[in-house]
């Protein structure tokens, strides 16, 4: 019998990446860039971005502005509009079915969209670890639950997690 359809090795890598900030979309940008360059297949990406990621060739599902807020004084009169774009993104996500999530520092918005998915079968990274070395450090306990990786920037950050 004839097999039809491309076979798992050709298919190609999906990815979903969310950036919630500036800063993110600049490693965000570079990441896309190594796993290209690395993946020995064709690479598609989704999810939340700036101007760098989607240079790299990314749609973003909505403006990573919508989730640039620092504060309470700034997230309260937007809380109703972020909660919609974290709905949004979960249904993108379970959805699409990428075959990783990549979620970029903003732990506010990464980690409830993270919770929401806690029983997804995607696997999850997070880029950029969040400081619990030096506040919270029972926090990296709570975070190692949601993920399947965490990758972190600073070289002594590893035995905190």
């Amino acid at each position: 019998m004839e097999q039809t359809g491309a076979s798992p090795a050709d298919a190609p890598l999906t990815v979903f990446v969310i950036a919630g900030e500036p800063s993110g979309d600049l490693l965000g940008a570079r990441l896309m860039e190594a796993i290209k360059r690395q993946a020995g297949r064709t690479v598609k990406f989704a999810g939340i971005g700036g101007p760098r990621m989607e240079a790299q060739g990314m749609t973003s599902l909505f403006p990573m502005a919508d989730l640039t807020v620092m504060g309470f004084v700034e997230v309260l009169p937007r809380a109703v509009g972020i909660l919609r774009r974290m709905s949004r993104t979960v249904r993108a996500i379970k959805d699409q079915k990428p075959d990783v999530l990549v979620t970029i520092d903003a732990p506010g918005f990464c980690f409830r969209v993270l919770r929401k998915l806690r029983n997804s079968p995607v696997r999850k990274i997070h880029y950029v670890a969040p400081s619990v070395w030096a506040w919270r450090p029972g926090r990296a306990k709570k975070i190692a639950g949601l993920l399947d990786h965490l990758m972190v920037l600073l070289p002594f950050e590893p035995p905190y997690m």
